[in-house]
């Protein structure tokens, strides 16, 4: 019988090992040379005399870890210039690059101009080793064949706000750029198949609003340290994934439809005094109730607990239905406790798997935890049916960390695994291990694997 014609072909790297032996060699030296990353090349061209002496053709240049042997600025500059100027192929599809550009700036054009001159589809360009922001004299915004353009400390503008490229352009990030409103409804207009967005650092002001609302493709917007920026308009119906790192801000997400992960990392204002975020963050809950996966800090949980409305104590009323991971990272100042992990995981009754993150953090619960939750909790009936793997990472053996430890252990009905992992840079520093207490909480729940 013979095989079918649409059989997929495999690709190079899939291919079995001794296949190559059977391949002529200048054909095996064409293909790798060409279609290999270009670590891969240089470490052929070590061992082997016949690489040594091919010709580059590699069309992807990731320089990302060029300093992973410790080499010299100087060495890595050296590598990458011989490289260029012994480049023989038509086509380059991506270069990355990670260097201090400083003192070696006509360089670094040099190879850009280069890549742009070979049909250059992916570019990632990061100068933070210097600390200096780069201007390359070169018009991102015209190059036509970019699908992927990753810029930090590296100066990007749109002349007029008018684009001549970018229309193939799937992922661009920025960071320490200056972004304006007109910029962004440019880029949002002419790039018509963009998928993910992300600002680090950006110089922003006032309200930072995106009008995606004609984009099918746009899937993930990520905003990190941009603290001038007050409010978050956002028109993307497609949008599945939101990464946000900074203080708490307004947000407008009314026209948002498909949010399914959330990772919220809030971050306290020292610098108002009497600065209290719990209301913004109450005023946001409702954009998050839909996702399936959430990632936040206790400045979001320290929300879930009675307060004083309108004279009497209430409680949040948002639930979480479709919420199947729930990471939570603890920092200093904090007022977290058991109690307010529970009340969250309550108003989540699909939750599956939770990390609690407290490398950074120890418990000390205070009055409040002693004279009302600990009874509170003492006397719960709850139960939580969906949950089936915890992880606590930076576990130093306190005693409200074996409070956690012992309360999912017995009201979580379906737990199978509970994972505890000290860190290892204060692990001397650590409590000695309960064995009693671990010991006692295994012999009441031996259905549950806790492991340290």
């Amino acid at each position: 019988m013979s095989e079918p014609k649409n059989k997929k072909i495999k690709r190079i790297d899939e291919l079995p090992e001794d296949l190559t032996v059977e391949l002529p060699e200048h054909l095996v030296e064409y293909i790798i040379s060409t279609y290999f990353p270009i670590q891969y090349v240089l470490q052929n061209r070590v061992v082997s005399k016949t690489f040594r002496e091919a010709a580059i053709r590699s069309r992807d240049l990731d320089f990302g870890r060029i300093y992973s042997r410790r080499r010299s600025q100087s060495e890595v500059v050296h590598i990458i210039e011989e490289i260029f100027n012994q480049h023989k192929g038509s086509e380059i599809n991506r270069f990355v690059l990670i260097l201090n550009h400083i003192g070696v700036e006509d360089k670094v054009l040099s190879w850009v101009k280069t890549c742009l001159s070979k049909n250059i589809q992916e570019l990632t360009l990061n100068f933070s080793k210097s600390k200096k922001v780069m201007d390359l004299s070169v018009d991102f915004s015209a190059i036509e064949t970019l699908t992927v353009l990753n810029l930090r400390w590296c100066k990007f503008e749109i002349p007029n706000n008018t684009p001549k490229g970018l229309r193939l352009l799937r992922t661009l990030g920025l960071m320490k750029s200056n972004v304006t409103p007109e910029m962004i409804d440019a880029i949002f207009s002419n790039c018509i198949h963009l998928e993910t967005l992300e600002l680090t650092r950006c110089i922003t002001h006032g309200v930072l609003s995106i009008n995606a609302h004609n984009h099918k493709k746009f899937k993930e917007l990520v905003l990190y340290c941009m603290p001038n920026r007050l409010q978050i308009i956002l028109d993307a119906p497609t949008l599945e994934c939101y990464k946000y790192e900074g203080f708490v801000r307004i947000l407008d997400f009314s026209k948002v439809d498909a949010l399914k992960e959330a990772k919220l990392h809030y971050i306290q204002n020292y610098n108002w005094r009497y600065y209290d975020s719990s209301n913004m963050v109450l005023a946001n809950m409702v954009a998050y109730t839909g996702v399936h996966v959430l990632s936040t800090t206790n400045i979001f949980l320290e929300v879930f607990k009675e307060r004083y409305i309108e004279g009497e104590m209430r409680s949040p009323i948002f639930k979480f239905l479709n919420l199947k991971e729930f990471s939570i990272l603890l920092k200093a100042p904090n007022l977290c406790t058991l109690y307010h992990i529970s009340e969250f995981l309550k108003r989540s009754p699909k939750v599956e798997k939770v990390l609690i993150d407290i490398k950074e953090f120890t418990f000390e619960p205070g009055m409040l935890w002693i004279i009302h939750q600990m009874s509170y909790m003492e006397s719960s009936n709850c139960e939580f049916n969906s949950i089936k793997e915890v992880t606590i990472d930076g576990y130093k053996n306190h005693w409200h960390e074996l409070d956690i430890v012992e309360f999912f252990c017995g009201h979580a009905k379906s737990l199978k695994k509970l994972k505890l992992f000290m860190p290892k840079n204060i692990k001397k520093r650590a409590r000695g291990l309960d064995y009693a207490r671990l010991d006692y909480i295994r012999s009441r729940f031996p259905g549950v694997k806790v492991e340290v």
